[in-house]
């Protein structure tokens, strides 16, 4: 499948997804059923974003089948979950909206291993919501941990739930799943659910009752939340130009080769519009500096093209401009030099094409048209290759990947430990990247 999509919003049963497609039919989206290889899914075409509606069916595997086929036609820029969950918060109401920052599983326990109960193995102690949508959550939600399980939870199933994870809002049956899924595609995820019963001994009667409401209101919040993040995608997109990028790349690599003195009208009038532009209201303090440290790092790299940046370079130097500045990044906030992460994306997946684009020699490597491997198998290989570690009680460095590749005869069928500094700009950046 070719067609562009915004966001995917995930729901599991018929209750949640009939009130998102009501509200994308009066909107005139007029929502097509898609061929589908597992579940059900609708296509709301937009020229603002098309949003796919899906309808996984219930529980943890039903959801990551579905949205693991999902991800592979499609690529969202967002993945939002709705529905109904039950409350376990002290505080946590029928009919509350309630949005997880962290995802676990109720009833996963590697405790004997030395994880955390609700991890599992070889994964993050828990997933994250998206700091971008968490960003423009309505005030009236109630924002923190959600648990997923395939058990429907009552007072009398998993009574010390409440009680092993403190500060827990909810429970439902796909939430963590859909978001573990999210994180191993490296989509941004979060869940936004409204509260249908408190998980008592008359639950099943109490969900009955409001699992129509829970799906309309969840359905309501979760459209309202994309309709600003739609709206903010093209301010974003804006702000880190092309040329934005180049000056954040020159800028850190002088801090991280301590420049400071260079003439700042050697510095091109593109690159010099582009701090101006992320300067703000204080472009007297900020310019100089900025355009001095760019122009010191033009002719350093001009006298010895040889010098190199590694992205764990950029993202410690950069760190501490942000730290010396005291420029607080918070949820959802664009906060320019951007991220490492940022800039690979932005040129094409390759840390070491940016390296080019201001000067520096790097090594070719392959050919880039005789690459076998997709993005998807350099995370795919360092995912499996951290399982593998869980299981063996390995840390996951660069050294154990090679004893890996050697040891499971993977030679030739995943990327080598090189290729992967390579494409990411060191090892510590790729483990960030596949999140292991």
């Amino acid at each position: 499948m070719s067609t562009r999509i915004f966001a995917v919003l995930l729901t599991a049963q018929d209750e949640e997804v009939q009130p998102i497609l009501d509200i994308l039919t009066t909107r005139a989206l007029k929502p097509v059923k898609q061929n589908t290889a597992v579940g059900e899914a609708w296509l709301g075409a937009s020229t603002r974003g098309s949003v796919l509606v899906v309808k996984t069916g219930v529980g943890l595997v039903q959801t990551a089948c579905t949205l693991s086929w999902v991800l592979s036609a499609y690529t969202p820029q967002v993945v939002i979950s709705t529905g109904a969950a039950g409350g376990l918060g002290k505080d946590i109401k029928v009919g509350d909206i309630v949005v997880g920052d962290r995802y676990m599983y109720t009833n996963a326990d590697g405790t004997a291993f030395g994880y955390t109960f609700g991890q599992v193995p070889g994964q993050p102690e828990f997933f994250k919501g998206d700091a971008n949508a968490l960003s423009v959550v309505p005030e009236e939600a109630k924002v923190g941990l959600m648990l997923s399980s395939d058990s429907f939870v009552t007072a009398t199933t998993l009574p010390d739930t409440p009680k092993r994870f403190p500060g827990v809002l909810s429970t439902d049956m796909e939430s963590t799943a859909a978001a573990q899924v999210c994180a191993n595609w490296g989509i941004p995820f979060v869940s936004v659910r409204c509260i249908s019963d408190l998980c008592s001994i008359d639950s099943a009667k109490v969900y009955s009752e409001h699992l129509d409401n829970a799906g309309v209101t969840s359905a309501r919040v979760a459209i309202e939340m994309l309709d600003q993040l739609t709206h903010s995608r093209g301010t974003q997109n804006q702000r880190f130009s092309h040329d934005s990028l180049t000056a954040a790349l020159l800028l850190v690599f002088s801090v991280a080769n301590d420049l400071t003195s260079g003439d700042p009208e050697t510095v091109p009038d593109s690159l010099r519009e582009a701090v101006e532009a992320q300067a703000g209201d204080d472009k007297q303090k900020f310019v100089k500096p900025v355009l001095e440290r760019i122009a010191a790092a033009q002719a350093a790299i001009a006298a010895d093209s040889s010098m190199t940046l590694t992205a764990s370079q950029y993202e410690k130097s950069r760190k501490y401009m942000i730290n010396a500045s005291g420029v607080k990044t918070e949820r959802g906030s664009l906060v320019w030099p951007p991220t490492s992460q940022t800039i690979i994306k932005r040129f094409g997946g390759y840390w070491n094409d940016a390296l080019s684009s201001i000067g520096l020699n790097v090594l070719s490597g392959r050919k880039r048209g005789g690459l076998r491997f997709t993005e998807k198998s350099y995370i795919s290989a360092l995912r499996s290759f951290a399982a593998w570690c869980a299981r063996n009680s390995v840390s996951p460095s660069y050294k154990a990947y090679t004893q890996w590749v050697a040891k499971t005869d993977k030679k030739g069928k995943v990327p080598s430990g090189a290729a992967i500094r390579q494409r990411y700009g060191s090892w510590s950046e790729a483990t960030k990247t596949a999140r292991i």
